[in-house]
């Protein structure tokens, strides 16, 4: 009986010893895994850029920066943050064909990858172009990647999201947040944003045609009651052309008025249209139903 209990203990050692180095065998990999869900940093990197001051490269490298990580699953770093990383003369213009100069890039910026960038200021109405090189500095990797063409500051940010996929092929695709109805047919809420009553450039301008207006009629008025009074206390030196002048004064403040008062009306009507209000879409989800958009404020 007592050599039955020791073998009953010896296989409950046994047992426990095996699932213990099971456990210390499997945190290795649990460790990898975490460690590969980490996001892969990419930094901007600011190279030659012509026509182009600090301050505009640095909020375009920015820009990028952002759209990067509103597309992809990836953390990504550019603009004044990056600079300040750098060495004080930048990088020179090789740099990136040479392996110890990206190497000391990533070590400075702590990131994985690369994106060299050249901008250009063609002097067209504010186009830039904007060329990209992607480095990998851990195998020595690059690629040159498609231009990518500015017309103007506020379009940036879009043409860098559409841009996304080919600047970093190899980044897995942010998912995109969306809520699902409980209605019939389903589908996904989007909000579109609200735009406050506001003073459009068409608003300001008949706005200054409205008070020039004014101030023209008030003018030609003051000169007809001037001009009208001195013929009323001098009738013998009131002759017909200054009769004729005090019409013409009076005709002019007339038309001044008018132009003021439609010039003013035209100005309320632009900044009661200006604002929109926020919109609701439901896209059809991938089970079918129909589109819906409902419009109101919320």
């Amino acid at each position: 009986m007592a050599r039955m209990r020791g073998l009953l203990l010896l296989t409950m050692l046994a047992s426990a010893t095996g699932s213990a180095r099971a456990d210390v065998k499997a945190a290795p990999p649990q460790r990898v895994a975490q460690a590969a869900t980490t996001p892969t940093r990419v930094a901007i990197i600011p190279g030659i850029a012509v026509n182009l001051d600090t301050a505009r490269v640095d909020a375009l490298s920015q820009d990028l920066a952002e759209s990067l990580m509103a597309e992809l699953d990836v953390q990504a770093v550019g603009g004044l943050e990056v600079r300040r990383q750098l060495p004080p003369d930048g990088v020179p213009p090789d740099c990136v064909t040479t392996p110890a100069c990206t190497a000391d890039v990533a070590r400075r910026t702590n990131a994985q990858q690369l994106l060299f960038v050249v901008m250009v200021d063609s002097g067209a109405s504010g186009s830039v172009q904007i060329d990209t090189t992607w480095v990998d500095p851990a195998t020595n990797q690059n690629a040159s990647r498609p231009a990518i063409d500015l017309t103007s500051p506020a379009e940036a940010k879009a043409k860098f999201a559409s841009a996304a996929r080919q600047l970093l092929p190899d980044a897995p695709v942010r998912p995109k947040e969306q809520t699902n109805t409980g209605g019939s047919g389903g589908g996904n809420f989007d909000m579109t944003d609200e735009v406050p009553r506001h003073l459009t450039t068409p608003a300001m301008i008949t706005g200054g045609v409205a008070v020039a207006g004014l101030g023209l009629g008030i003018t030609f008025g003051l000169i007809t009651r001037s001009r009208y009074n001195n013929c009323e206390g001098d009738l013998v030196a009131c002759t017909d052309s200054k009769r004729d002048s005090i019409r013409t004064m009076s005709i002019l403040a007339d038309t001044s008025f008018v132009i003021a008062i439609g010039a003013g009306v035209a100005t309320a009507v632009l900044y009661m249209t200006s604002g929109r209000e926020s919109r609701m879409i439901v896209a059809p989800s991938p089970e079918g139903g129909a589109t819906v958009s409902a419009v109101g404020r919320f």
